[in-house]
């Protein structure tokens, strides 16, 4: 997914720069097929995503390795439907959404 989107791994390693995912709770916003959530998951303590592309959220969760399991919550849903405690992340990305 990423790699073909992204083949240089320019944009996670743009985001990278801008923020420091270790230990991180992430919420990503229009996640879509995941072409980000992995390697955002590989650094976080944990990243919920969700997109309102049920389809799309559907290859996200198949595309997921068991090691990265524990740290990935994928949901359908639009950024006005989604209930989001206060203070629950460190770390808000979306990426393509607008």
């Amino acid at each position: 997914m990423l790699g073909v989107l992204d083949p240089e791994g320019a944009h996670l390693a743009a985001l990278r720069r801008l923020a420091d995912f270790t230990g991180a709770r992430v919420l990503e916003v229009g996640c879509g097929d995941g072409r980000l959530t992995l390697g955002i998951a590989e650094r976080a303590a944990s990243v919920s995503a969700f997109d309102p592309d049920a389809e799309a959220v559907t290859r996200a969760r198949a595309a997921l390795p068991d090691r990265l399991s524990d740290r990935v919550a994928y949901a359908v849903g639009s950024a006005t439907e989604i209930e989001i405690p206060r203070s629950a992340f460190d770390i808000v990305v979306f990426s393509w959404l607008l």
